[in-house]
């Protein structure tokens, strides 16, 4: 793949963020480069790292496995039941209070 100068200062940035993190080492001549750096944007834990990846696979001309996982959700099993998304669930009532649990946002 033929990189750009802006794309080759932003893998200049991100060498030593991710050999710090995961011990990987970034070259440029690895095929497989954006594809390696997609899978690692969900496991990272530096927002720094995340907004790197996601401009250089857009400058790529590529989507993140991040977005393209959240968009693949619609429904949550959880015990054995399965529960909709947030965006799926009904509006709440008037007055109903706001409540969270284990994660899950609910109305009292």
């Amino acid at each position: 793949m033929l990189y750009t100068p802006e794309m080759v200062s932003r893998l200049q940035k991100l060498r030593s963020r991710l050999y710090a993190e995961f011990g990987i080492r970034i070259r440029l001549a690895d095929p497989e480069l954006l594809d390696i750096l997609s899978a690692l944007v969900p496991r990272t834990r530096d927002p720094i790292s995340k907004n790197t990846i996601g401009e250089l696979l857009s400058l790529a001309g590529r989507e993140s496995a991040e977005k393209k996982s959240l968009e693949a959700i619609t429904e949550i099993t959880y015990r054995g039941h399965k529960i909709p998304s947030i965006d799926e669930q009904q509006n709440p009532a008037p007055g109903a209070k706001k409540h969270v649990y284990r994660g899950r946002v609910f109305y009292k």
